[in-house]
């Protein structure tokens, strides 16, 4: 079994785990697995670990029966994305790790285009697909990611664009969300997620700030393909920005803080981008109470939570 066109043209598969953390969406988890089963990647160099973290909908034993392939592994209480990618990561064997949340389906080559990009260019440490809305195909809902430490705005790009192809070789982004691949090299290196800081949100800005300071790329694959099963911006703003829910707008507010104040490149930036983070909270309040209607008070209560946990934190994160 050889993959096309890696160097010499004349590689192996190598195996490649999947990490899938789930919690309470077993029918979506069970559709991103039958996409993952439908791949051209080799069956026997698949390696697929689910987490679910506490689920209270029988998604362990749903999955048992359904897949006995899928190596299954239960938090007995609710541990949060950032440590239940670390579990799955741990119990991994491959020589890449396919991080993908459970929201998802896959293109059926996305894994060969990833590891074959991959092994061709040994400085890439992490590798991500074009993600695109699961109810408009074509619509692109992430192709990297592009920040600013000033403003602290994060940018999606493509982001609400339909596809023509604008996209056709690979390039640098920041980081990924949802779905990235990673050479095992790198976690055996500098660790894997930072999930005591960032539990959820701003994990996978973390750490691959860390891989990229060390020297590795971080590269969008245009030929590999993802489809998220979120809602369109026009179907609900706060949905997108993860505000429907007290603990995601908490962890949203406190982590743009505390990812800013880690990594600006100066104390300067560092008071520029807290400014930021203060107004992109207010913008937040504004977008809750227009889209927002059976919880609206317990999501800002919690944003303001969010703020004064991150102030609290900065020193500390700060000297990490």
């Amino acid at each position: 079994m050889r993959i096309d066109d890696v160097k010499d043209g004349d590689s192996e598969y190598p195996l490649v785990s999947v990490v899938i953390p789930t919690h309470n969406r077993k029918e979506k988890l069970a559709r991103l697995i039958r996409s993952i089963l439908e791949c051209d990647y080799p069956k026997n160099k698949l390696e697929i670990i689910v987490v679910d973290d506490a689920s209270t909908d029988d998604t362990s034993d749903y999955i048992k029966k359904l897949f006995t392939q899928v190596k299954v592994i239960r938090n007995e209480e609710e541990k949060l994305l950032a440590e239940s990618r670390n579990i799955g990561i741990q119990a991994s064997k491959g020589k890449y790790v396919f991080v993908i949340d459970d929201d998802n389906i896959i293109d059926r080559n996305t894994i060969k285009e990833l590891v074959k990009f991959m092994e061709k260019h040994p400085d890439v440490g992490v590798a991500g697909p074009v993600m695109y809305f699961l109810s408009d195909p074509k619509r692109i809902w992430c192709a990297g990611v592009k920040r600013s430490y000033w403003t602290t705005i994060t940018r999606l790009i493509g982001f609400n664009t339909i596809d023509s192809n604008q996209f056709k070789e690979p390039y640098e982004s920041e980081d990924f969300p949802n779905a990235f691949m990673v050479r095992r090299e790198v976690f055996e290196k500098f660790g894997l997620f930072n999930s005591k800081i960032f539990p959820i949100h701003y994990d996978e800005g973390d750490f691959c700030q860390r891989v990229r300071r060390a020297g590795y790329r971080v590269m969008v694959v245009p030929t590999a393909k993802v489809w998220h099963d979120i809602l369109l911006p026009d179907q609900s703003k706060a949905s997108v920005l993860h505000l429907k829910s007290p603990l995601r707008a908490y962890y949203a507010v406190r982590n743009r803080i505390l990812f800013h104040a880690l990594w600006s490149k100066n104390a300067i930036q560092r008071f520029v981008a807290l400014l930021g983070s203060l107004a992109i909270t207010v913008y937040y309040v504004v977008i809750v109470l227009k889209d927002v209607a059976n919880n609206r008070r317990e999501v800002i209560r919690s944003m303001i939570k969010g703020v004064i946990d991150g102030f609290k934190l900065m020193r500390k994160v700060i000297s990490y």
